[in-house]
């Protein structure tokens, strides 16, 4: 279980998957074909009607794990494809002209925004990073804590070795001007990550918790934000924001 506090945070790797397969696999109206390679996703545009049911045909035909999410306010939610596995997820254009966005990605890996153009798209600007708030929603149970500080572009905790079990993490954007993120990665072995839980973009000078239950092992914490994300011109990860850490036993 996941409890989260300030921010988004994503649930257990294999939760997501079985929850999001359930709740919208197969649905939507017309199909949309995202191909997921090694290089990234595509298409990068997709043009649809305001208010339209769209079915995501999302086929993985790389050789890593991948993840599809909605970004900057777009409701669809997390969904993990495996390689070489298909889903489809089903997602409703919301009413009047916008880009919706969605991330394509590997955890720690290639990237890919693909927008979503509805109507007179081009009226109407993407969300930036002062559109990114922090919602206290529910208390976080007492364990360890982990306080994590975000600045441009780096991570620092106030420790990276810690005990198994529950532990707190709260993420502090320090940034005076960009919004950052939380992400927790676990080390898979071969240069892959699966990602546990994320604080999801903040907007400078906002925090955000989340509790995640870990056992032992290397793990990575990271900021995944792309560029085309929260207000976002550049790869966060890409410019070193991630610090290793450790659980013992």
């Amino acid at each position: 279980m996941i409890w989260t506090k300030g921010g988004l945070a994503g649930a257990a790797v294999a939760a997501v998957a079985l929850l999001a397969a359930c709740a919208s696999s197969g649905a939507g109206g017309r199909a949309v074909q995202i191909a997921q390679k090694d290089s990234g996703c595509t298409p990068t545009t997709v043009q649809a009607t305001p208010g339209e049911k769209l079915k995501l045909v999302v086929k993985n035909e790389s050789n890593k794990d991948y993840e599809i999410e909605g970004i900057d306010g777009t409701k669809l939610e997390e969904l993990i494809i495996p390689s070489g596995l298909t889903r489809t997820p089903g997602y409703t254009v919301p009413d009047g002209p916008g880009i919706h966005k969605l991330k394509c990605y590997v955890p720690a890996g290639v990237s890919t925004i693909i927008e979503i153009h509805a109507g007179d798209a081009a009226a109407t600007a993407p969300a930036t990073a002062a559109g990114v708030t922090g919602i206290s929603t529910v208390a976080a149970p007492a364990g360890t804590v982990v306080t994590a500080t975000l600045v441009d572009y780096t991570i620092t905790p106030d420790r990276t070795d810690v005990p198994a079990g529950t532990v707190t993490f709260v993420a502090k954007n320090a940034s005076p001007d960009h919004a950052h993120e939380l992400a927790v990665l676990r080390a898979k072995g071969g240069g892959s990550f699966e990602k546990l839980g994320e604080i999801e973009a903040l907007a400078p000078n906002q925090s955000g918790e989340m509790t995640l239950r870990l056992t032992p092992g290397k793990y990575i914490l990271a900021c995944l934000i792309v560029p085309g994300e929260a207000g976002s011109t550049v790869g966060h990860f890409k410019l070193g924001m991630e610090t290793a850490f450790r659980v013992g036993p």
